[in-house]
């Protein structure tokens, strides 16, 4: 049954690939590089507005949370309070950067640009930022408290 499928989906592409050979010649309208290379360039600004935006967004959830976190520890006098305060803040400076193309289009076009057919995935950020925090605790951590 399976192999019955298989033969007929390759006849059925076999099929369309013909067709579209069979249409080539007859195109009278030239390639142009100018249309493909604008085509292509918002594609890129509307993918890349809307992934940095949206991980800078995720990347301020992140730091907030790891910055409240810090805050208590740091008047209930754990070492912890500390370094989480300080990861807080260098990560809501660099996703205060990063998010710096997205702000710009909302305050100018009102909405983020098209993204096509790209999907994003919040748990992907999350996981993204907090390993990052993780790594940014271990350093400042290291630092404050095994200092050289």
């Amino acid at each position: 049954m399976f192999e019955m499928a298989s033969v007929r989906y390759h006849l059925v592409v076999s099929c369309v690939a013909l067709k579209a050979t069979e249409n080539m010649g007859t195109d009278t309208e030239p390639f142009n590089l100018d249309a493909t290379l604008a085509a292509i360039g918002h594609a890129f600004y509307g993918v890349t507005c809307n992934i940095m935006f949206w991980a800078a967004v995720h990347g301020l959830a992140i730091a907030l949370t790891v910055g409240v976190l810090g805050f208590f520890l740091y008047h209930m006098r754990f070492k912890l309070g500390k370094p989480f305060m300080i990861v807080c803040r260098r990560l809501c400076i660099v996703c205060s950067i990063i998010a710096i193309p997205g702000l710009v289009t909302l305050a100018t076009a009102h909405s983020l640009p098209s993204a096509g057919v790209a999907n994003i995935n919040s748990i992907a950020f999350i996981v993204f930022w907090s390993m990052i925090c993780v790594h940014l605790s271990a350093e400042e951590m290291n630092t404050r408290w095994f200092k050289i």
